[in-house]
């Protein structure tokens, strides 16, 4: 049994440079932009409402070939990103320019000039304010997740922490928040706790365990296979509140997931609160295929900050 990731089997065909042209995959609620050269993988995460006159933050993650560069360059547009002031930090922050629009180059280079690669993203005209914050019904275990509310753009200001876990802040817009949740979370209901400058508040949460599954990681013209999706941590759910999970095929053109390229599937558990579903695979070209899982957040519960109290000593 093979368990897949999304886009680590989705097979990369390589010019004689090295290089291959950079990936845009948008998510829900932030853009995962990937650059491939002979220097390794460089995957930047950006929120996906960036707005004219946006202060913004987002993150690099680099693979193992490329681990030890520091000091990388990324820009959007003409405006650089410098790290915050935290040492070999891989977050960065852009100022959008008012005028910007209605793309913007995101160019990744190293220190001494070797670029990484030029791809576009979406600029929109300006957007109004969210004027309250939203604390996801659901979240998945190991995966990015999307707070929504009224952040000021840096996510050196913003904290979340998940029953005493903190989950790292690696993108963030004036409307939005993108999280990584820990792969050591518990499964089941968490409180998360956010803290935005000198603000805080906390709401209930539900961590989800999900798995996608294949007895194969590529196939032949022709063969046959399938894809198994398991989700844990829903012991408990109302059934008028059971999560949606979108099955999606990323490699449309390799293989047939069962007749559609996503499969919205409303996930109602077993008495041991595990939900699974199986879909069939027809191979249409042969090769590697990739399949990915996005649980939908739900309709989240609102929050108001309140200013953090602070124990004075009384003299």
């Amino acid at each position: 049994m093979v368990t897949l990731a999304a886009i680590t089997l989705m097979a990369l065909s390589q010019g004689a440079t090295g290089k291959t042209a950079p990936t845009i995959k948008e998510e829900v609620g932030f853009i995962r932009a990937t650059f491939t050269s002979p220097k390794g993988t460089i995957t930047v995460i950006l929120p996906s409402d960036i707005a004219q006159g946006d202060t913004i933050s987002g993150t690099y993650f680099p693979d193992a070939k490329s681990k030890d560069i520091v000091d990388l360059q990324i820009d959007l547009g003409s405006s650089h990103g410098p790290p915050p002031e935290i040492s070999n930090s891989p977050r960065r922050i852009w100022t959008v320019p008012a005028d910007a629009g209605p793309r913007l180059s995101l160019t990744v280079w190293t220190p001494d000039g070797v670029s990484f690669g030029t791809t576009y993203i979406n600029v929109e005209a300006k957007r109004a304010k969210v004027s309250q914050f939203t604390i996801p019904s659901f979240l998945r275990i190991g995966a990015a997740g999307v707070l929504t509310g009224p952040f000021d753009g840096n996510a050196e200001n913003t904290l979340v922490n998940a029953t005493g876990v903190n989950c790292a802040v690696v993108a963030e817009s004036p409307r939005s928040s993108v999280i990584l949740v820990p792969s050591s979370m518990k499964l089941g209901m968490s409180t998360l706790q956010l803290t935005e400058q000198k603000m805080k508040g906390e709401a209930q949460t539900r961590m989800l365990g999900v798995q996608i599954s294949s007895p194969k990681a590529s196939l032949a013209h022709g063969e046959l296979s399938s894809v198994t999706l398991k989700v844990d941590g829903l012991m408990g759910v109302a059934e008028s509140k059971l999560p949606m999970v979108i099955l999606e095929n990323l490699t449309p053109t390799i293989i047939d997931l069962d007749s559609k390229v996503k499969h919205y599937l409303i996930a109602k558990p077993l008495e041991d609160g595990t939900y699974s579903k199986t879909l069939s695979i027809t191979s249409l070209l042969g090769g590697k295929f990739a399949v990915s899982a996005v649980v939908d957040p739900g309709s989240g519960t609102k929050i108001d900050l309140r200013p953090i109290e602070l124990n004075r000593l009384e003299l």
